[in-house]
């Protein structure tokens, strides 16, 4: 949460570069080998690789994502992925004091028109059950729209990028590394062919995860009831748990 000025810089060189300037105002310069951007669609890494070097692909969803990081303590040991009549909720975690929520909005929600005790009345909601759970409240450190999802598949001499700024599901991996070349140096060869075998599956599965748990605008009673009958076949038996933890965790490296 501390850098800013932040910059790539010679990816198409033996050298790539890192700047930034930390929190106490002093600019770094980072001399690398290899540069692996994933920071997102919206971050600079995907925006420093030559066009030539870069496939784009995108889709659009019908829905948004309303996301906020809250200066508060966990509400629960896990995640919690919830399926509503009023819609997706994701309850995350990103620090011990720094939480991370997001429920599905409109395309074209405000998000400066939602006071603080509206967001929570409405993360509340989604979260409604037997169980009588309640989220752990806290001030807001901020808030954001996200409107759509979108794949940036790139590959530089010295860099590899692959990022979404996906649905609020698991969509993206770390790929695995390059194999060892000759005196035990690992360079770049082949890396892509290996990432996208993991990029793509991922991508599957975040679609797939999207459309069993968010209610589309144009659904019917019976898609609405259709996923609620997926989402107790996933929970209730091995195979399908077992899958669902496969895929979320990483698919294997080799």
């Amino acid at each position: 949460y501390s850098s800013s000025d932040t910059s790539v810089l010679d990816l198409e060189t033996d050298t790539p570069k890192i700047r930034f300037t930390d929190v106490d105002g002093q600019p770094w310069e980072l001399h690398c080998e290899v540069v692996v951007g994933s920071d997102g669609s919206g971050g600079i890494c995907k925006k420093s690789i030559p066009a030539e070097h870069r496939k784009d692909y995108f889709i659009q969803y019908p829905f948004a994502w309303f996301g906020i990081l809250a200066e508060a303590p966990p509400s629960a040991a896990e995640l919690i992925y919830a399926h509503s009549d009023r819609g997706f909720a994701l309850i995350s975690q990103r620090t011990e004091k720094i939480q991370r929520m997001y429920f599905q909005c409109d395309p074209n929600e405000d998000a400066s028109k939602w006071t603080e005790e509206m967001i929570w009345e409405e993360l509340q909601s989604r979260m409604e059950g037997e169980d009588g759970f309640r989220l752990r409240k806290g001030g807001f450190s901020s808030r954001w729209c996200f409107r759509s999802a979108a794949t940036c598949v790139s590959r530089c001499a010295t860099a590899t990028c692959s990022s979404p700024a996906m649905p609020r599901t698991p969509s993206s991996r770390l790929a695995p590394g390059p194999e060892p070349g000759p005196g035990g140096c690992e360079g770049p060869d082949g890396y892509s062919d290996r990432a996208l075998q993991r990029v793509w599956k991922a991508q599957n599965f975040s679609y797939w995860m999207t459309s069993m748990l968010h209610q589309h605008p144009d659904s019917s009673p019976f898609e609405n009831k259709r996923q609620l009958g997926e989402l107790s076949a996933v929970v209730s038996s091995r195979a399908g748990s077992s899958y669902l933890a496969k895929a979320y965790t990483g698919w294997p490296l080799t």
